[in-house]
């Protein structure tokens, strides 16, 4: 049995209330970017095992964390647009270290066996009332707690967060600008600072800086 994988599943949060092609294509689309985006930090590709799903391997749990939070922006800068207006979708993730007994696949995630696929995947599949969206599993049980508490902190921001504001929330997350957002945007300065302090860009721009230094503290 190989030592321990840095497992990333995830799945769309109530698929069926979006257009299944549509969503199916985004999705493939998004995950295709992803892979091509982070080559060094993907072990086996992010791979769509279903419609509304998908899987991979990390290189390490830096990696993991750094790919999660990368999907979220896109989400946000990319989102699923149909009949000309954005419909927005939610991921929901489950990162585990765990064990495969078989050959990592380096060109598919598909044909992997071994118990960290099987317990990521029923953490996947456990959609209790108050789940997580974030599910964070690793054999450091104390930066795992830390993890997942963080993360849970950044979903309760960002779920607030409307889709008409998307594209306006990562532009203040990139820039520090306010006056030339202001003219992108067609907006005072004050105005975007208001908007900055009440979205809470400087907490989120904490909170990821927070996790990507619990995921890898060296």
């Amino acid at each position: 049995m190989s030592r321990n994988q840095c497992i990333l599943m995830a799945d769309v949060i109530q698929s069926g209330s979006h257009e299944a092609t549509q969503l199916s294509r985004h999705l493939k689309s998004m995950i295709s970017a992803a892979n091509r985006v982070k080559p060094n930090g993907i072990k086996s590709p992010l791979t769509v095992t279903l419609g509304d799903e998908f899987q991979g391997v990390c290189e390490s749990l830096a990696a993991g964390v750094r790919t999660i939070l990368w999907l979220e922006h896109r989400l946000r800068s990319k989102p699923l647009v149909v009949n000309g207006k954005p419909d927005d979708y939610s991921l929901r993730y489950v990162l585990h270290e765990g064990a495969i007994s078989t050959p990592i696949n380096p060109t598919r995630a598909h044909g992997m066996l071994g118990p960290g696929l099987t317990r990521a995947r029923q953490l996947l599949s456990q959609k209790e009332r108050g789940q997580p969206r974030f599910q964070i599993l690793i054999t450091d049980s104390k930066r795992s707690h830390r993890l997942q508490k963080a993360f849970n902190i950044l979903d309760e921001i960002s779920q607030n967060f409307k889709v008409e504001d998307f594209e306006f929330i990562e532009a203040l997350l990139k820039e520090s600008d306010s006056e030339s957002i202001g003219r992108r945007f067609s907006r005072h300065r004050t105005s975007v600072e208001r908007r900055r302090r009440s979205l809470q860009i400087g907490v989120i721009q904490n909170i990821e800086s927070l996790i990507i230094d619990l995921s890898d503290p060296t």
